[in-house]
C-alpha cells in the first residue's frame, strides 16, 4: 500500500508542477483561472492551489479537464505524464512483488537473491500473472520454496562430493550419476516422510535399498551415500533449514 501511495503523491506533483506552468503560460493567475472553472463554487482558488502543489489527493478528472480548457488547452499537454502513470506495472502485480520482498527478508543475501530473481522469471510467465490475492500469496510462497530448493540442491551437492572424493571416483564417471541420482532419491523420500509416522519412513528407506541391485550395481557405495544424505537431512532439520 505504501508503494502505491507514493506513485499516487509521485504523479499528483508532476501533474501538479505541469498544470501550473501551462496556467502561468496562459497568462493567468490562480483566482483567474478558478474564476474560468464551472459553477459557482468560492473553493475553486483553493482547490487549483492545491492541486499545483502536488496535494489534490484522488482529484476528479473533470477537474483536470476543466483546467485544461480554462488555459485553452487539450489533454495532450498532460497526456506524457498520464500515459507514464498507467504504464507502471499493475496494483497486484507490484504488492505481488512486495510480498515476496518481505518473505524472503530473512534469507540470507544469496537466496534472498535467488528468490527475487526466480520470481522476476515468474512475472514474465503468462500463466503467472497475478489476478487475485491467493495469487500474491502463491507467488511468495514459490520464491522462497525456491530458495530453499537451493540451498538444499548446494549442500547435497557437497555431501555427494565428499562421497565421490571417499571413494575416488571423478564426477563424470557413470558410477558417480547412478550414486547422485540415488542421493537424491533419498533426500526425497526423507523429506516425503519428514512429518509422517516413522514406518512410513522405515519404508521408504527400505525400498530404496533394492535400488543398486535392481541396477545390477555393488550395494557398498549406495549404503555409503544413504548414510551421508541421512546424516546431512538429520543436520539441516537440527538447523532449521527444512522449515
Amino acid at each position: 500500500m505504501r508503494n502505491e501511495q507514493s506513485e499516487l503523491d509521485e504523479l499528483n506533483r508532476v501533474l501538479g508542477r505541469r498544470l501550473a506552468g501551462i496556467r502561468r503560460e496562459a497568462g493567468l493567475t490562480q483566482a483567474q483561472l478558478a474564476a474560468r472553472l464551472p459553477g459557482t463554487n468560492r473553493g475553486w482558488q483553493q482547490a487549483v492551489s492545491r492541486f499545483e502543489q502536488g496535494k489534490a489527493g484522488r482529484q476528479s478528472l473533470f477537474f483536470i479537464l476543466d483546467y485544461l480548457r480554462a488555459c485553452g488547452k487539450s489533454l495532450g499537454a498532460v497526456m506524457d505524464v498520464l500515459d507514464e502513470y498507467t504504464s507502471l506495472p499493475p496494483v497486484l502485480e507490484q504488492r505481488a512483488k512486495r510480498a515476496v520482498l518481505d518473505a524472503t527478508a530473512g534469507l540470507l543475501p544469496a537466496q534472498r537473491n535467488r528468490a527475487q530473481n526466480y520470481d522476476i522469471g515468474l512475472r514474465h510467465k503468462a500463466g503467472q500473472r497475478v489476478r487475485t490475492e491467493a495469487d500474491i500469496e502463491r507467488r511468495a510462497r514459490q520464491a522462497v520454496r525456491r530458495a530453499r530448493a537451493d540451498a538444499w540442491e548446494r549442500r547435497l551437492h557437497f555431501t555427494f562430493n565428499d562421497v565421490l572424493d571417499e571413494l575416488r571416483l571423478s564426477s563424470k564417471d557413470s558410477m558417480s550419476i547412478f550414486l547422485k541420482a540415488f542421493g537424491r532419491k533419498v533426500f526425497g523420500a526423507l523429506r516425503r516422510t519428514r512429518k509422517t509416522r516413522p514406518v512410513w519412513r522405515d519404508k521408504a528407506m527400505a525400498k530404496l535399498d533394492t535400488w543398486a541391485a535392481e541396477h545390477e550395481l555393488p550395494p557398498e557405495p549406495f549404503a555409503k551415500m544413504k548414510q551421508a544424505v541421512i546424516a546431512l537431512f538429520a543436520d539441516m532439520e537440527r538447523r532449521g533449514e527444512l522449515e
